[in-house]
């Protein structure tokens, strides 16, 4: 019953009309085959395969899921199928190298890729998106040797990657871990055991390449000691072929809440060979290459997820006859009038939408960043669009992740009792991207990251990033008469953003837990004026078109119900910040408990 549909013409606005990719990606002589016919080519393919094979191989993956048994992991056959058109059809290489078979495609036109990925079947887009981390990672890191070696079967599909972090005695702390790679001649004998290993085992590649973080003897304590290597499921052979068996084996999977079919596996490392990737304590540095872009694409998750709930919920209301319209009757001739005449139901469906639209555009921007960090010939360029894809890393993790959580609980909501049966397919979503504020650091961890290490970086240097092109948009548009109703309030919310941060940097210095008490609701604020610029940016295009399609009408309407409805939301978090953290500090340890023994005091 669950239904989806690739939502290409808002890719062809965001891409081609607000940030005219063409023209900047034309520069760039890496990306001379991306021309706007082909990116439409390949989002078209993507999105029918996507349509055709993800969405089904969903329910299999959801009720049959990852099984294990002696060791190995199963995958259901469908999801086996889905895969295989993905690989078949060359998407695989997309983004890949040329050098080594990849087509090179930008960055920008991941966003597409792994939104749909995860919209249509959100734990076969984990096995695919940990692939395309560990090859990035690799090719940052990695001696030219092994990236000659891994990084081209990566491309074809034959090979997938994992990240293995996580320790049972230590969760996010990763100065903790114990795993220990002694070396031995021009490798290493890695020994340890690391859990919430994410397709950590399964039957649909012949080799899993894992990027474990451990110890060489003697290193200094904490993060500082740690290192990263490529531990592959099976040795390959000089030829290029594979080995024997290393000793790497799958111990257990997880039972979940969601995303069944990616299987969690407790890894255990006994003597496997492992290959240092990077220099000998500064595997952490190595392994947030691939953090950082596993962190996007998690923020991805909850846009995908967000989307096809969303497309299932507008539908539902649409179909669904219930009540009547509150001024009159939209359907006299019926019994009643579809869910979607009522207030509240528009409020939690436009609410979506415009959360949806926004998220898209932020993450299309960003990764538009990291597009011009990488190729740019200008040093400066390079550099502050480096800055800015820091920044925003985890804004777009954390923000994209929250409200993907909450616009599937408001989807599920609009079918009501319907909705909490598993028929319907809703459950699953609000199953399945629950986790996605937990991974990959937890969305706490992000904010941390951002008002704690982001936020006075280099003296400020990364929030003038963003600071600057918007207050630049300020300047330049506060007196036209089409953009001052929204340029007003975004000016607003913008000053109250940076007396937030002027307020946190300077309490900050005298007492930390002000900058751990006010993290979350800043990086919500901060999310929140990210997300109005990008309308502004939007809105540029909606006016100067809007007489061509009512499209650009419906894209003017839903930025007023952000501005009038949403981005109010920055006062009550600036509030909040400025109570400080006495009060949250002030309860006693015992206070939190719930159950006490009576007194007798009457």
């Amino acid at each position: 019953m669950v239904q989806y549909k690739s939502p290409h013409r808002e890719y062809e606005f965001i891409l081609r009309e607000v940030l005219e990719i063409e023209s900047v990606l034309g520069k760039y002589p890496e990306y001379d085959e991306a021309s706007w016919d082909m990116i439409e080519m390949i989002c078209e393919q993507f999105g029918k395969i996507n349509e055709e094979y993800w969405l089904k191989s969903a329910k299999d993956g959801d009720e049959i899921g990852a099984t294990f048994k002696d060791g190995n992991v199963t995958v259901p056959e469908s999801m086996k199928e889905a895969t295989k058109m993905v690989i078949d059809s060359g998407l695989t290489q997309l983004f890949g190298h040329q050098k080594y078979g990849g087509m090179e495609f930008p960055n920008v036109i991941s966003v597409l890729s792994d939104e749909m990925s995860c919209a249509t079947n959100m734990s076969l887009g984990i096995y695919m998106g940990l692939t395309k981390g560990a090859y990035h990672c690799i090719n940052n890191h990695g001696s030219e040797e092994i990236k000659n070696t891994y990084l081209p079967k990566f491309l074809t599909g034959e090979w997938f990657g994992t990240m293995c972090l996580t320790e049972a005695h230590c969760g996010t702390d990763l100065g903790l871990i114990r795993t220990l790679a002694k070396p031995e001649n021009d490798s290493y004998s890695i020994n340890g055991q690391k859990i919430f290993i994410s397709c950590g085992e399964h039957d649909m590649a012949d080799n899993i390449i894992h990027l474990v973080l451990a110890r060489v003897p003697n290193s200094p304590k904490g993060v500082k000691g740690i290192s990263l290597f490529l531990v592959p499921k099976y040795h390959v052979n000089d030829n290029g072929t594979l080995g024997d068996r290393n000793g790497v084996n799958c111990v257990s999977i997880e039972e979940k809440m969601g995303v069944h079919g990616s299987a969690t596996c407790v890894m255990s490392f006994e003597n496997a060979t492992g290959y240092l990737i990077g220099e000998i304590n500064e595997g952490l540095a190595a392994m947030f290459s691939m953090m950082n872009t596993e962190r996007i694409a998690v923020g991805l998750q909850g846009l995908g997820q967000a989307e096809i709930a969303y497309q299932n919920g507008l539908a539902y209301a649409k179909d669904r006859i219930q009540g009547r319209d509150l001024k009159e009757p939209r359907n006299p001739e019926e019994e009643a009038d579809p869910l979607i005449v009522h207030p509240d139901i528009r409020r939690m469906l436009m609410r979506a939408k415009t959360l949806i639209d926004s998220s898209r555009m932020l993450a299309c921007w960003t990764a538009l960043a990291i597009d011009k960090s990488e190729k740019d010939p200008n040093a400066k360029v390079r550099k502050e669009a480096g800055d800015l894809v820091e920044l925003m890393t985890p804004i777009i993790k954390a923000l994209l992740t929250d409200y993907g959580v909450e616009i599937t609980s408001d989807m599920l909501q609009i079918y009501g009792g319907h909705g909490y049966i598993k028929e319907y397919g809703m459950e699953q979503f609000c199953r399945d991207v629950r986790i996605a504020p937990i991974w990959e650091g937890t969305n706490g961890i992000q904010a941390l990251d951002l008002a704690g290490r982001k936020m006075p970086q280099h003296m400020g240097r990364l929030l003038r990033r963003f600071f600057h092109p918007a207050l630049d948009f300020i300047e330049e548009y506060k007196e036209d008469e089409n953009m001052k109703e929204f340029v007003v309030p975004f000016s607003k919310a913008l000053r109250g953003l940076q007396k937030t941060t002027l307020y946190m940097a300077q309490k900050g210095l005298a007492n930390p837990y002000e900058i751990g008490a006010a993290a979350t609701d800043y990086l919500r604020q901060f999310g929140l004026v990210a997300m109005a610029y990008m309308w502004l940016l939007m809105l540029k295009v909606a006016f100067a078109k809007r007489e061509k399609s009512e499209y650009y009408e419906h894209k003017i309407i839903l930025a007023r119900f952000f501005y009038e409805r949403i981005l109010p939301e920055t006062l009550s978090r600036a509030i909040a910040i400025g109570s400080g953290s006495k009060t949250m500090m002030s309860l006693p340890d015992d206070g939190f408990d719930s159950i006490h023994k009576f007194t007798g005091i009457a």
